[in-house]
């Protein structure tokens, strides 16, 4: 008898050790792991943001280099804008800085490919300009123009020339804006006051193919003080009200370079790709690489008058302490 009744204690123990979760257990235990999971989202987007964003710096930072190697080649910086021929030509398009920088950034194999007697939106041209060049891609690009495919390569653009043509993320600085007033004098800074300069501006602009060269002697402001490209992502093409006005977010175009005006992510797309802002998908700033190589996050809270000041090559403004 006592055997009996142990084992009918034993087998009731079992049936109750074998019960389930109640309803209630349950959903408290999803509650808990949906919060985890809320709490360790964040973190791991974060994580990832982070790490996109030392990817962009090392880009631009191969981009420093290219332009040290490209200086010490050829003693100087390459124009931010030059012209195959007169522009009253009607057959003349530009080049870039991003172009003649290929050679400068393992890319050579690009560059051979490229006929630069005819424009870069030839059909023959295409195998070579739409290529997507790695170093010239933010990976934390999100937001693009209805324009640039996912791909990063021009599309729909209805029938004009340079459909499928790669893009890029960083833009030529050729100064600032004209209009600013600078630091210390409060006069306009005009135009073409910066490192990678075009034409525009210029006494017979109209005429002049290839702006006056611009070596590290004339960057009076220090190499380290000046800065010579910065983020303009998610470009595809300029828009003037319907009207596709040029490509100035293919590598290949001639159109990849500016002054710069307003503060960082001040001003919102589509209008920051058009009117090329300083703009990225960096959580409270952008990359802004300077003259010496060096490669720093400029803030949204940077003054604007204090970012005219990086982008002129010789104002002789005193910044201190540095932004950055």
């Amino acid at each position: 008898m006592r055997s009996s009744r142990s084992f009918h204690v034993s087998s009731a123990t079992c049936q109750r050790l074998r019960r389930g979760f109640t309803l209630v257990e349950l959903l408290v235990v999803i509650g808990v792991i949906g919060l985890l999971i809320a709490l360790l989202l964040p973190a791991v987007q974060a994580a990832r943001e982070s790490s996109r964003r030392s990817e962009c710096t090392n880009h631009l930072r191969q981009i420093g280099i290219g332009f040290n190697n490209f200086v010490g080649v050829h003693g100087k910086f390459p124009p931010g804008k030059k012209w195959s021929g007169p522009r009253h030509v009607p057959t003349t398009f530009s080049i870039a800085w991003s172009a003649f920088m290929l050679e400068f950034l393992e890319e050579s194999a690009v560059h051979d490919q490229i006929n630069f007697r005819v424009p870069f939106t030839d059909p023959g041209n295409l195998p070579a300009t739409g290529e997507v060049i790695n170093i010239y891609i933010c990976p934390s690009t999100d937001r693009i123009e209805p324009h640039r495919g996912s791909d990063h390569r021009l599309v729909g653009l209805g029938g004009i020339p340079g459909e499928g043509m790669g893009c890029i993320d960083y833009l030529g600085i050729c100064g600032p804006d004209k209009d600013a007033d600078h630091l210390a004098t409060g006069q306009e800074y005009g135009r073409q006051r910066g490192v990678l300069i075009g034409t525009k501006g210029l006494p017979d602009a109209d005429t002049v193919i290839e702006p006056p060269a611009i070596k590290p002697r004339h960057i009076t402001d220090g190499m380290s003080h000046t800065a010579c490209v910065t983020e303009c992502t998610g470009r595809g093409v300029e828009m003037d009200g319907n009207q596709i006005d040029s490509l100035n977010g293919a590598w290949a175009s001639g159109s990849n370079v500016s002054h710069v005006s307003k503060q960082v992510n001040s001003t919102k797309v589509p209008k920051a790709w058009y009117k090329e802002r300083i703009f990225s998908d960096h959580r409270g700033g952008a990359n802004l690489l300077m003259c010496d190589g060096s490669v720093q996050f400029l803030s949204d809270s940077v003054e604007e008058i204090v970012i005219m000041s990086l982008c002129s090559r010789d104002g002789e403004e005193i910044i201190d302490p540095l932004p950055f």
